[in-house]
């Protein structure tokens, strides 16, 4: 069955956000770990930038009930413009406190929550039960084709500067340029919500619900190792490559494989196949994250990056297939569900953040990283026994 036109500029706008976006993650992560020199200083900046992707999803319900989606996007993208601007003129602040950067993580937090609201519920309201699987399989394609552009392009602009500094300033200038253009696309979006007397707050109990009891449970697990790929993986990479033009040729070779990856599971990605698929991308997502940690060379960061490309398709998309599922059988709560999802999955990166500063205290300095990072890579065991517990 083919998708509809919705779902294709549904697919656009996923995917120019997702070239700014990788760029975004990728970088200023990197950016601000110049200025701060500290692993534990960024684990405390994702910590407060993901913290406020929960109260920014519940004030985008009560938005969206006078409101199509569109605004919602518009507000949030608006404010991660307006954080990626302060980025680019606070070097001197940061220079002189590292925790500057902790504003820009609460400007990025409040317009990536309102942005991952509007988003995540126009993919759950827009696709259907039957093109579910194929509008995540070529979002993910056309995001991946996005993902190879963002670090080739910074590549060439990292290669052609002679300071690295420059080269992350013209990147976040351009990165503005990006989502403002967003914006722009964002408004051919029409979806409404399909809410009636749905609550967040009965969303986020499970107590009588056995099976949203269960998703919750996966939701937070699965958070518990994606909080490492949102910062403390992506400058393990950093710090094996040894330098920025180094890591944006690998990132470009992963985007690479991972249009591969992805395409390699369009016609897998289907209730008879999604058992194998979350199987196998959950043994792939634990060896990669033990790999780069016990490996911290280039060749370790190069087995890691191949190996994601194939967890991502894999692990990740099955994730988001059975979540949807799951979620889509909560007719007139969907945005609700949505919220409550996303709520318990930033709870779970903040865990795990937090879980990676307390072993920086509690443990000594050479070891706090590999103990942290490989306890939180076996969350994805407890993600797959738990979903594929009630899927369709």
């Amino acid at each position: 069955m083919h998708i509809s036109k919705q779902e294709k500029r549904t697919i656009l706008l996923n995917s120019i956000y997702n070239f700014g976006a990788s760029l975004v993650s990728t970088f200023i992560s990197v950016y601000l770990y110049i200025y701060t020199n500290s692993i534990p200083m960024m684990c405390l900046y994702t910590i407060i930038r993901i913290g406020l992707y929960p109260l920014f999803f519940t004030l985008g319900t009560k938005i969206v009930k006078k409101y199509p989606f569109t605004f919602t996007y518009t507000i949030g993208l608006s404010l991660i413009t307006c954080a990626l601007i302060y980025a680019l003129t606070g070097t001197s602040l940061f220079e002189q406190s590292p925790y500057y950067v902790l504003i820009a993580a609460g400007m990025l937090g409040c317009g990536e929550g309102f942005y991952w609201f509007s988003a995540n519920n126009c993919n759950q309201i827009i696709s259907s039960d039957e093109t579910r699987g194929r509008f995540y399989v070529f979002n993910s394609v056309f995001g991946s084709v996005a993902g190879v552009c963002s670090p080739l392009f910074a590549s060439l602009v990292l290669g052609s500067v002679d300071n690295e500094m420059n080269g992350y300033r013209i990147l976040l200038y351009v990165i503005v340029a990006v989502f403002i253009f967003v914006i722009c696309v964002a408004q051919s979006i029409n979806a409404r919500s399909k809410d009636k007397d749905s609550s967040v707050r009965k969303s986020l109990k499970f107590k009588n619900d056995e099976k949203w009891r269960a998703h919750s449970m996966a939701v937070f697990s699965y958070g518990l190792r994606d909080g490492l790929g949102l910062c403390t993986i992506n400058l393990l990479v950093y710090r094996a490559a040894g330098s920025g033009g180094t890591y944006s040729k690998l990132q470009t070779l992963f985007a690479i494989i991972g249009i591969l990856a992805y395409y390699s599971t369009k016609r897998l990605m289907n209730r008879d196949h999604i058992s194998t698929t979350m199987k196998f991308g959950v043994v792939i997502r634990i060896v990669e994250t033990l790999i780069l940690v016990y490996i911290p060379t280039t060749i370790g960061a190069c087995v890691y990056g191949i190996m994601n490309a194939f967890a991502a398709a894999f692990y990740d998309n099955s994730f988001n297939y059975l979540s949807a599922q799951i979620i889509g059988s909560y007719q007139g709560e969907m945005t609700a569900r949505v919220v409550a999802k996303e709520t318990y999955l930033s709870i779970g990166r903040i865990t795990s953040m937090s879980f990676v500063l307390l072993c920086y205290f509690l443990l000594p300095e050479n070891i706090y990283l590999e103990v942290s990072v490989t306890l939180l890579s076996f969350g994805p065991i407890i993600t797959e026994r738990l979903l594929l517990k009630y899927k369709k």
